[in-house]
């Protein structure tokens, strides 16, 4: 079993697993919105059209991008509890996401001469891997306590961060995506998925605010419940 980690052991537990969480939703984003060019890359705008002759690659990158996504939320979770192998399956999810992103981002600077916000999924896939990989060095490991059965600290917090954190990427996709989204005629191309965006964003938020405020209240009564066992003959 791991040992308990200390506070800058559980900051840094939790640093990661937000970070899982928020490259899964970026991967998961990613993979549902190239569906539109996927599908019909006419549709939108003649720079878009230039990927035409490469619908069929990007058709296998959605699906790529959303397996790799859901494979990566599962990792996050399993990293959340201390589950057995879950530090070693969060590195392979996020080789996995990394590959169809970087195959989208070459191709798309290639042919259309840009790649933003896909990019993005690359950058953040990269810099969640570094950080994984510095946390296993000997000297960070053993304060952190990924492995151990749910050891490291529990996983209502960094669990609650990342849903919450999942929540306001989705929540706030029209700020950071709209600019790379604007069409010809100057309409917004991620409004057509606007309505599943505040709906899911909402709930992930609402579910991820709620695991902490049930964290804090439980941590709250905690010590009395204590001391209630201890004097109980």
């Amino acid at each position: 079993m791991s040992p308990k980690p200390d506070l800058i052991g559980k900051v840094l537990r939790i640093i990661g697993i937000v970070l899982m969480g928020l490259t899964a939703a970026f991967n998961l984003l990613g993979g549902i919105g190239t569906s539109c060019v996927a599908l019909d890359a006419t549709r939108w705008g003649p720079r878009m059209a230039a990927l035409a002759s490469a619908q069929w690659l990007y058709r296998l990158l959605v699906v790529a991008a959303i397996a790799a996504a859901v494979y990566a939320i599962c990792a996050t979770v399993a990293l959340a509890r201390g589950k057995a192998q879950a530090y070693r399956n969060a590195l392979i999810a996020l080789v996995l996401g990394l590959i169809p992103a970087a195959v989208q981002t070459i191709t798309s600077q290639a042919l259309r001469g840009a790649s933003a916000p896909e990019n993005m999924r690359v950058y953040l896939g990269i810099f969640t891997l570094a950080i994984l990989l510095l946390f296993r060095l000997p000297p960070i490991w053993g304060r952190i306590g990924f492995t151990g059965g749910g050891s490291g600290g529990g996983w209502a917090t960094p669990g609650g961060l990342a849903l919450f954190a999942g929540g306001l990427v989705a929540l706030t996709t029209p700020l950071w995506a709209g600019p790379t989204h604007i069409g010809p005629d100057g309409a917004n191309w991620v409004n057509v998925l606007r309505l599943p965006l505040l709906a899911g964003g909402a709930l992930m938020a609402l579910a991820g605010a709620g695991v902490l405020w049930r964290d804090g209240q439980a941590k709250a009564h905690r010590p009395a419940e204590a001391r209630r066992f201890e004097i109980t003959p």
